[in-house]
């Protein structure tokens, strides 16, 4: 199933949903949401399977929202969120595989590499307030910086020992940071300064939805 036929699919639910609750979502929310959705056209989900996706997902991009306002409210330290957004992958990946087919959800979670760059996206979206024309070269960035550091994820979480863990997380934190200029070219100057001050929290956000083997 193509973008295309996903996006006609998760268009048609708006006509089904109540007016109200079209009005409670955040439209940056739905933008996130279908965006994200469209991105797991690889799946080759049917129209039904892709709307219930899509609401899955607009769910997590309004917890993400809600998580990243508490904090700034709350003063929320760098673990707490990690915890937080590690909370709502979770909850997101458990209900995705209520909707997929056995078949569908075991090459969803093989596919390391999309499923962190599309989290990865997700925060970022919401945290930097993403325009529409930038979703997609963030995601491509996202896809492109998983594959050049999966040798190091992999090394990380295949560490036997805390020692070896350690060597193995400073070594893919020095990979992760060769890859934040990507992002100069495609973010505003103002969006680059918050990039930048939460980089090690959307590093350990990559990290945690590569390597999540208990929200399966």
């Amino acid at each position: 199933m193509n973008k295309f036929i996903v996006r006609i699919g998760v268009l048609s639910l708006f006509a089904l949903l109540d007016t109200n609750a079209v009005h409670a979502q955040s439209q940056e929310a739905e933008k996130v949401g279908l965006y994200i959705t469209q991105e797991m056209s690889f799946l080759n989900m049917t129209t039904t399977q892709a709307q219930q996706v899509y609401q899955i997902n607009l769910q997590a991009a309004n917890a993400v929202e809600n998580l990243r306002q508490n904090s700034n409210v709350q003063q929320i330290g760098t673990a707490e969120n990690i915890e937080g957004f590690t909370d709502i992958l979770k909850q997101r990946n458990l209900a995705v595989q209520e909707i997929l087919s056995p078949v569908q959800f075991q090459l969803f979670k093989e596919n390391k590499i999309i499923r962190a760059a599309t989290f990865r996206t997700i925060v970022m979206a919401k945290m930097l307030d993403l325009t529409q024309d930038q979703l997609d070269p963030v995601f491509e960035i996202n896809q492109t910086v998983v594959k050049n550091v999966r040798e190091d994820l992999d090394i990380y979480f295949s560490a036997d020992n805390n020692r070896g863990k350690r060597n193995a997380k400073r070594k893919l934190h020095k990979a992760l940071k060769k890859t934040d200029k990507a992002f100069d070219n495609v973010l505003s100057p103002q969006q680059t300064t918050i990039y930048h001050e939460n980089v090690d929290l959307l590093r350990n956000v990559l990290r945690e939805e590569y390597g999540t083997k208990d929200s399966f």
